[in-house]
């Protein structure tokens, strides 16, 4: 029985020789898949150095070098990337994880347009080699089910939708609006969308591996922006908030939530008000919270 084909789409913006290498053996990896239809689709997002340099080793059909024009954004680049994708099926992937070679064989017979497929993943030091990616992996993982809809778990749950432990189909991806230009962690932002109008897959095994600096980028970034989450997540709490799907009680927790949040991150102000990165992330914060009490649109996200 013929499979259906699956497009795994790479992100990438390049402005060193050291991210040039760390994108070559992500697609080298990518190829890797024991699968017999796919292809990989990397997404230029206007990088100081071509992605087509950069990969100009590799001599693969499978490979899709696309290059914008402009920066787009990472989710202008990620909508972009996903309309040159040739298959029906997405995998979503970054330009700094690797992929357990069984990774969409695995994935794929869960996939269809209501479910959004992810699976457990582990980080690893870019620069090494990932202990579990050559190990073999059961033929069949266990899953856990988690059907759509607001529920007091709603926003702890275990599992997230990172890029690189995702998969999803065209139909889906449109469903839920695609990613949010405007949210600065459209990531999450779609995946939270996806938990809460359709159903969710997670296949218990590691089959993907993210790959971390040996410094970490977001201990430096929150050193100078410590509001730079709160912030970023508001937009997608106020959407789900609002909603039509939630009942009064949904709601309600929702604004619990957002309430609660905004109180400790007004204690971690006053505690750390001496330090300027602090006064000036706090006055972000509220704009941005103000902002979106004040916003009046429709998330526009239910089908």
């Amino acid at each position: 029985m013929n499979q259906p084909g699956v497009s795994i789409f790479i992100i990438t913006y390049l402005d060193s020789e050291e991210r040039c290498r760390v994108l070559e053996a992500t697609c080298r990896n990518a190829l890797e898949q024991r699968y017999p239809e796919f292809e990989v689709v990397v997404s230029d997002n206007a990088g100081k150095i071509p992605a087509a340099e950069a990969l100009a080793g590799i001599d693969d059909p499978r490979l899709k070098i696309f290059r914008n024009e402009e920066n787009l954004g990472m989710a202008g680049n990620m909508n972009m990337c996903l309309e040159r994708c040739k298959y029906d099926i997405f995998k979503l992937n970054c330009d700094d994880d690797l992929l357990h070679p069984d990774s969409i064989a695995l994935s794929v017979p869960w996939v269809d347009d209501d479910t959004f497929v992810i699976h457990d993943r582990e980080k690893f030091i870019i620069g090494t080699v990932p202990e579990g990616i050559a190990r073999e992996v059961p033929s069949k993982p266990p899953v856990v089910e988690r059907l759509p809809g607001y529920r007091s778990d709603f926003w702890e749950l275990g599992y997230d939708a990172l890029p690189g432990d995702t998969l999803c189909t065209r139909k889906l991806f449109s469903d839920l609006g695609g990613y949010d230009p405007e949210s600065d962690v459209d990531d999450w932002d779609f995946g939270i969308r996806a938990r809460l109008i359709r159903r969710i897959v997670n296949i218990k095994c590691v089959l993907c591996y993210q790959g971390v600096w040996d410094f970490s980028l977001t201990e430096k970034m929150l050193k100078n922006e410590p509001y730079y989450f709160p912030k970023a997540g508001l937009r997608t709490y106020f959407k789900v908030m609002r909603d039509d799907s939630l009942r009064w009680g949904d709601r309600l927790h929702c604004r619990v939530t957002i309430t609660k949040d905004f109180i400790f991150d007004t204690l971690r102000f006053f505690k750390y008000a001496g330090r300027p990165q602090y006064r000036s992330g706090y006055a972000d914060y509220l704009k941005a919270l103000f902002r979106e009490i004040s916003r009046k649109e429709s998330p526009g996200t239910r089908k």
